[in-house]
């Protein structure tokens, strides 16, 4: 018998499947590329979860700790310069309601670790991180680096709204560059899908 997806259920499958490919194309591709040409010891792609953030402008007893387990989760701990950028642009993104696909994190050593006690990380960072457990502390290497918002598009139109071209404008004009990938697919049969990626230094 054969079958065919629903229009928006086609729609659907689209955005899913151009999520992963483009999140694939970043680790197996970009990343390794970035790596050896910019010098990076590690990068790595966020998931949108910058929105649990919200809460924190709001209140009087702001801190940057809880940013860090953004990347505790990964592994690493963000030194102060690193986290003040991050923490920044996390804000940018926030009061403007602007959600990008993710931020591209590129790290680099510097030499140094930092060591946690479990009773000051989350139980969700905990479950993420059992592979760097070392006895009953958690060792991190302190990292440096730098951003990139990265905003995933899937078929033939890569279009940003308003709101998305204001926020990115503002965050590029502070050295925060876009990276937009656009997935196209050729042939769901064949599984032939293309990616094109584009780095914007300037305005868009």
């Amino acid at each position: 018998m054969q079958y065919r997806f629903k229009h928006l259920e086609y729609n659907g499958l689209k955005g899913v499947i151009g999520e992963q490919l483009a999140r694939s194309f970043v680790r197996n591709k970009l990343a390794p590329s970035l790596v050896e040409e910019e010098g990076w010891d590690y990068v790595v792609l966020s998931k949108n979860n910058h929105k649990q953030h919200a809460w924190t402008w709001n209140t009087k007893l702001f801190s940057f700790d809880c940013f860090r387990e953004d990347f505790i989760i990964f592994g690493f701990y963000a030194n102060m310069k690193l986290l003040s950028k991050y923490a920044t642009v996390v804000q940018a993104l926030e009061q403007n309601h602007c959600v990008p696909d993710g931020i591209l994190l590129k790290l680099k050593e510097t030499g140094n670790t930092k060591r946690l006690k479990e009773s000051t990380v989350s139980s969700i960072a905990r479950l993420k991180v059992d592979d760097f457990r070392n006895g009953k502390d958690l060792r991190f290497p302190i990292v440096e680096g730098d951003l990139e918002i990265v905003e995933i598009k899937c078929g033939r139109k890569a279009r940003l709204f308003k709101k998305q071209k204001e926020t990115y404008n503002n965050l590029i004009a502070k050295n925060v560059p876009l990276r937009l990938i656009r997935v196209r697919i050729v042939s769901f049969d064949l599984n032939r899908f293309l990616v094109e990626e584009h780095k914007y230094e300037k305005f868009l």
